[in-house]
């Protein structure tokens, strides 16, 4: 190769990573100690979520992922039980995820990212105080950053500076068009191959974390299961509407009773 071409190609190269470099990296500092965990951080991830879907208690909510070692923004996308749940569950990471309305500094839900006793699930707690949890706070259209007062908790003490990341919507698809929407689809799909007792289907059109609940249910709720999903088929086949973002959708069966779907490499997959 001539010093010319070689010069050209890092050129380029230089190119394609400016972009990723012009990020900073999410960074914080800080543990969460109680008699059950001990965990400390270094690393922070942050999500900001509107509530277009009305699932939400405030206009918006923010999601900081406090860990020992990087995760990626999807692992905070959805509803109830986001990613990084099922990757705690399984020891892939440690830490803790809060959760609060920006507006409000006076509370916030702390998940505590450690593997549980088999058969518990995460432990959750909320942190509140009617004058303030925060020594600082700053959420910019493209960063959070901020502290926590010494005196807020005994258990945590948390410091971060995070890049934001959203998951805008897209499309919100209303009337009979929801029925034939895509992310419907697959959740319709995974539900017919679940009556025909077609596991290995039903797990091939879920998340990583879906298809790991599927795999540890209890042999005795199959039968419980499989007499409720036709009713959920029928649900899904009458679905009036679809809020699709970037990246995951929630498809509604009636007030409050909704499913979950999240890309993964470009394919949308069931998530509950």
């Amino acid at each position: 190769m001539t010093p010319d071409r070689r010069l050209v190609l890092a050129s380029g190269l230089a190119l394609v990573a400016a972009p990723a470099l012009a990020i900073d990296p999410g960074s914080s500092s800080g543990a969460y100690r109680d008699d059950d965990a001990d965990v400390a951080f270094r690393h922070a991830t942050a999500l900001e979520r509107d509530n277009a879907e009305g699932l939400l208690d405030s206009a918006r909510e923010v999601r900081v992922a406090l860990t020992d070692r990087e995760v990626p923004p999807s692992a905070l996308y959805g509803q109830s039980f986001p990613p990084i749940w099922h990757m705690a569950r399984r020891g892939e990471v440690k830490g803790v995820l809060i959760e609060f309305d920006p507006d409000d500094r006076t509370a916030v839900v702390v998940t505590v990212l450690a593997a549980p006793e088999p058969g518990y699930s995460l432990a959750t707690l909320t942190i509140s105080n009617s004058e303030g949890l925060w020594k600082t706070l700053d959420v910019s259209a493209t960063r959070i950053s901020g502290e926590l007062n010494p005196e807020a908790s005994e258990r945590l003490a948390a410091r971060f500076s995070a890049p934001l990341f959203r998951d805008p919507v897209v499309a919100d698809i209303k009337g009979s068009a929801a029925a034939t929407a895509e992310p419907t689809g697959v959740v319709l799909a995974r539900a017919e191959a679940m009556i025909r007792g077609d596991m290995a289907a039903a797990m091939a059109l879920s998340t990583e974390a879906g298809a790991a609940r599927l795999k540890d249910l209890p042999p005795e709720a199959a039968p419980m299961i499989r007499r409720e999903l036709p009713k959920m088929v029928a649900r899904l086949k009458a679905a009036r509407r679809v809020v699709v973002r970037e990246q995951t959708a929630v498809i509604f069966l009636g007030p409050k009773e909704y499913a979950s779907t999240v890309r993964v490499d470009g394919v949308w997959k069931v998530a509950d």
